[in-house]
């Protein structure tokens, strides 16, 4: 009640612009929503039993170990001892031990151990820990407040004949950035033109639409003839789609999950999953491949990313064979509108329907989360998931002629 009886007036909402979505610190609208879901922090295979990794994500930084029992565990970053970081120390069981004075901490974040202590006072330490577990080949972790949400599973990523291809990347700019790139068809036959499978030849007036889904949003290219590319935005980073693959002498296309997970407000990781259906003899060619091109690999992506924007270098030079092309390629694009980039300067256009409902879905969910109202529960059902209509192959074989023509899209 105000000083004269009346009731008081609810602070108003704040009017919520796309650059509202860029901060993603403890506090802000859009760190407060992106910490109600899951996301992948770490590739599994990088963290080893008995190993302690630092890790920064939304603006804060953790400490992501590996018990000796192969559970990931994730706390925060300094002792609460003195302040130490925590990730220098040792790894005993589940439980982690800092290298400053000993304190030793279980898996639940309880004190266990304060050698230098005449009367330790364990009950009163409590370290900070987070649920993560691994699937897929990633860290998952669960960064918010209060019982997690059910953690998401992608069945048909878990059990089919092929191999799981995982990839990731830094990308210096924020992620929303990489967001609003994310179902983006139109750029696909420009950004990446010249790159194996990067469709080629079907730039030119395609038809996009998008719609929103159980999931998250549905959108729609459709290219010259009946071919259609379709791909899935789970909210509230998530992408599942078919994708330019890696080495289509192997392998025709590869079918992704990719999640875009800020790092901080200037920077963010991109993770991949792929699912290639590839068996056998093929499947170890695809993946022997891969490791000679990994190795062929000269320099890191970011960096040559910044030798072009600054005119050092032009992207029709780089070999695909001794570089990662496609990321560079991304990282150019994305990183040259600027790491925070300026929604008030764009103009936008028919095709960029699937991004600006995107950023729809996003006010409206955040304007519920900070007015206290029920907000949508997204679900991701695979038997609702479409990818593709119309022939792949068809697609692929265009390309084929195109480059055997020497054809350049103008």
């Amino acid at each position: 009640m105000s000083s004269n009886g009346t009731p008081e007036q609810p602070a108003a909402l704040p009017r919520l612009k796309p650059a509202d979505f860029q901060r993603t610190g403890p506090g802000t609208p859009a760190g407060r929503f992106m910490r109600l879901f899951w996301h992948p922090v770490f590739h599994s295979a990088d963290l080893k039993p008995g190993k302690a990794k630092p890790i920064k994500i939304m603006n804060v930084q953790y400490t992501l170990y590996r018990g000796e029992d192969g559970q990931p565990h994730l706390t925060q970053f300094r002792c609460p001892h003195r302040g130490t970081q925590l990730s220098v120390g040792w790894v005993e069981g589940d439980s982690i031990r800092c290298r400053y004075h000993g304190w030793k901490f279980g898996s639940s974040g309880a004190c266990e151990a304060q050698p230098a202590e005449p009367k330790p006072f364990l009950d009163r330490i409590k370290l900070e820990t987070y649920p993560c577990r691994d699937y897929l080949g990633f860290v998952f972790a669960y960064l918010g407040d209060g019982e997690p949400p059910e953690m998401p599973r992608y069945p048909e990523f878990e059990n089919f004949d092929g191999i799981l291809d995982h990839d990731s990347c830094v990308r210096g700019c924020n992620y929303f950035n990489d967001m609003d790139n994310g179902g983006d068809h139109a750029h696909s036959g420009f950004a990446h033109r010249n790159n194996p499978g990067a469709f080629d030849g079907f730039a030119e007036c395609p038809v996009m639409d998008a719609e929103e889904s159980d999931w998250g949003m549905t959108i729609y290219t459709q290219f010259s003839g009946d071919n259609t590319r379709i791909s899935q935005f789970g909210m509230p980073n998530i992408m599942h789609f078919k994708g330019q693959p890696i080495d289509p002498g192997v392998a025709i296309f590869r079918e992704l999950l990719s999640w875009w997970v800020p790092i901080d407000d200037e920077s963010h990781m991109l993770f991949l999953v792929a699912r290639v259906e590839v068996t056998g003899d093929k499947a170890r060619e695809y993946l022997e491949r891969k490791e000679r091109r990994l190795a062929a690999r000269i320099s890191d992506g970011m960096e040559i990313a910044m030798r072009v924007l600054r005119g050092e270098l032009e992207l029709d030079e780089l070999d695909p064979e001794t570089c990662q092309l496609l990321h560079i390629q991304d990282h150019v694009v994305q990183v040259g509108q600027g790491v925070l980039a300026n929604y008030d300067a764009e103009n936008l256009g028919r095709s960029d329907r699937q991004m600006v409902l995107r950023r729809r879905i996003w006010t409206r969910e955040l304007t519920a989360m900070l007015a206290g109202a029920p907000m949508k529960r997204w679900h991701h059902d695979p038997t609702k998931i479409k990818l593709w209509r119309g022939s792949l192959e068809q697609v692929y074989e265009k390309q084929r002629e195109l480059r055997s023509d020497q054809t350049v899209i103008s």
